[in-house]
């Protein structure tokens, strides 16, 4: 893979988002229906959520998606949602290639941070992140609230 060519872009319509489905429902499981998924993304994308592709071959061989918050805890800050790489393309160095135009669009837009939350069950993930550098700085707790 070493010197072919490859893009990052911006989804920028329902054909970008279709193209991203298969590679999202490997980490996002729960979507079956792409116009589901895609009615999804476009409800996230009118409260902030980028969505960014790694075009490889013609095919998004990777996707991430992210929100840029500011809080009184953090500062300014990206929140990364989203990233993912096709099972078919791991080990090529996309992970990394988009995992590093995160970190300048987060350079780029002014945050003091870059935030990953990743399920305890992804040790892979994991390490990824702590080869990138990145640090567990805390707990996430959840309670689920059920409707009446």
């Amino acid at each position: 893979m070493e010197g072919q060519e490859f893009t990052i872009t911006f989804a920028q319509n329902d054909a970008d988002i279709g193209a991203s489905f298969a590679v999202m429902r490997e980490l996002r499981t729960q979507y079956e229906d792409p116009a589901a998924y895609r009615d999804q993304i476009r409800r996230q994308m009118d409260d902030g959520y980028n969505l960014a592709l790694l075009w490889f071959n013609g095919e998004v061989a990777g996707c991430a998606g992210f929100r840029v918050h500011e809080t009184l805890s953090r500062g300014k800050y990206m929140y990364v949602e989203d990233l993912v790489t096709s099972a078919k393309q791991r080990s090529h160095g996309f992970g990394d290639k988009l995992f590093d135009w995160l970190q300048g669009q987060a350079r780029e837009r002014g945050c003091a941070q870059m935030e990953i939350i990743s399920g305890v069950q992804r040790g892979d993930a994991h390490r990824f992140y702590h080869r990138k550098r990145m640090t567990i700085k805390a707990f996430q707790l959840v309670l689920p609230i059920k409707a009446d």
